[in-house]
């Protein structure tokens, strides 16, 4: 499968870059997370569970994922260092994401379609890098396809998810990004990264409402208060 996203994880070691696994930042004001949610091992499986079935299960997972022009809800972020993060996010293709984190967390994270930029408001920091070269490039594209898209290496189905695991094919770029997506609906409900360095990061999915009207300013950082939404 042609691979076409050689910057999914960019080689940059800037600190946002470096930090960047798909919206992972490990160590920002994080907790231990629970004992409990720390196992994102997926099952013992063939990296193909129905092989020939394929191309069809990437169509249905393509046409899922482009339905879902704009969403908004919680996510959960656990890292392989122990550290636990939650906030909210807005999502509105093409190219706009907004990961408003938790206190104790100091963190705003922001793509304007262009740029994606980092806030530490403690810090009184603001880090940015071309959205092109994030893992997210992909993943906020208008038209999804990933078939064409990534070099897909598994796609396992289970009783309780269906796991499709892409990598960057071109040997530049070492890693992997693992979405999970409900077997029925074909939500996606979290992913994983696996950023080459022996680092582990999985971001969960909750309360997702799709399809709304996402205000555009939601997009545009603004010099504002922490925890005014605009």
């Amino acid at each position: 499968m042609k691979l076409v996203m050689k910057h999914i994880f960019p080689p940059s070691r800037s600190r946002l870059a470096a930090a960047l696994s798909f919206v992972c930042i490990l160590g920002f004001g994080a907790v231990p997370a629970p004992a409990q949610n720390q196992n994102t091992q997926a099952p013992q499986l063939p990296a193909f569970t129905h092989p020939q079935n394929v191309p069809a299960d990437l169509a249905r997972i393509d046409a899922a994922l482009n339905a879902a022009q704009s969403f908004s809800g919680r996510f959960s972020q656990y890292g392989s260092d122990g550290s636990f993060l939650t906030g909210q996010v807005f999502l509105k293709r093409p190219g706009k994401i907004r990961f408003e984190y938790d206190a104790p967390a100091s963190l705003l994270m922001v793509s304007d379609g262009v740029t994606l930029t980092q806030v530490d408001t403690r810090l009184e920091t603001k880090d940015r890098v071309p959205l092109k070269a994030t893992p997210l490039a992909f993943f906020l594209s208008e038209n999804v396809n990933l078939e064409n898209d990534v070099e897909i290496v598994g796609l396992q189905h289970t009783v309780d998810a269906i796991r499709v695991q892409a990598r960057d094919g071109s040997g530049e770029i070492d890693g992997t990004i693992t979405m999970v997506f409900d077997p029925d609906s074909l939500a996606l409900s979290e992913w994983i990264i696996h950023d080459g360095f022996g680092r582990q990061t999985r971001v969960i999915l909750s309360e997702l409402r799709y399809n709304q009207n996402l205000s555009p300013r939601l997009f545009i950082l603004r010099d504002e208060p922490r925890g005014r939404r605009p």
